[in-house]
């Protein structure tokens, strides 16, 4: 098995340890391509993206995982480098840059000492998949047995998914509610709606976590912000054209 057959099993691993005490596996399923095929360039990529995916864009496991590595600092470290090169690398890849732009400039630096370091000059794509997937595969690590130590200790297991449940049910990052605005936009026939946009104008993010907050579950946040988005989206662009 290539090494980002060992990255999915630790995320299957983590899912388990979810599903065993909570009853869901509470990281969501991925539709990005898995990377395959020669380890090149396109191949990390491939890896970059799936992994801002799944450190982002997967629910709140990873943000409530990040506090929870607080107590190690050289493991909290490793974990908040890590998922800064993948976000400035994603950055890169995907975006256009300003020169101007002070954060532009740290992505982008950070982006390339990151290749230096691990691929050399000129750039050797082997060595920096390989790299890549070697701390994907640590940090994931780490996260298991955090985990893993803290469940060993009945009250602390106890603790810990309650903390987890109440952070999951009231903490919501900014972009979580793209994915929701998206489908609401979708259903209306609302085309090219620039999401961040929309969320981010006026007091909405304000509000939205207010709601979310009335709800006992994420799940019921999440469907009755659905709607929500949905019928404020139909007053300010209209219904669709039978």
């Amino acid at each position: 098995m290539d090494g980002f057959g060992r990255i999915l099993d630790k995320v299957t691993d983590l899912r388990g340890l979810c599903k065993k005490h909570t009853g869901d596996d509470e990281i969501r399923p991925i539709s990005v391509a898995v990377p395959k095929g020669l380890l090149d360039e396109l191949y990390f990529r491939k890896t970059v993206s799936w992994l801002y995916v799944l450190l982002n864009e997967t629910g709140p496991f990873f943000r409530f995982s990040a506090k929870l590595l607080r107590s190690d600092q050289q493991v909290s470290e490793r974990f908040k480098n890590f998922k800064f090169f993948v976000e400035c690398a994603r950055t890169v890849h995907a975006h256009n840059l300003s020169k101007d732009s002070p954060s532009d400039t740290r992505r982008q630096r950070n982006h390339d000492i990151w290749l230096i370091e691990n691929g050399g000059e000129p750039v050797d794509w082997v060595k920096c998949c390989k790299s890549l997937i070697v701390e994907a595969e640590a940090v994931l690590q780490d996260i298991l047995s955090r985990f893993c130590a803290i469940c060993e200790i009945e009250f602390d297991r106890v603790e810990l998914w309650r903390e987890y449940a109440d952070d999951k049910r009231t903490h919501w990052e900014a972009h979580e509610f793209d994915p929701i605005i998206e489908k609401a936009a979708s259903d209306l026939k609302i085309e090219q709606l620039n999401c961040v946009l929309f969320r981010n104008e006026g007091k909405r993010l304000e509000q939205w976590r207010k709601y979310a907050a009335m709800f006992d579950s994420r799940t019921a946040a999440e469907t009755a912000l659905e709607r929500v988005v949905r019928e404020e989206l139909a007053r300010i662009f209209g219904m669709p054209q039978i």
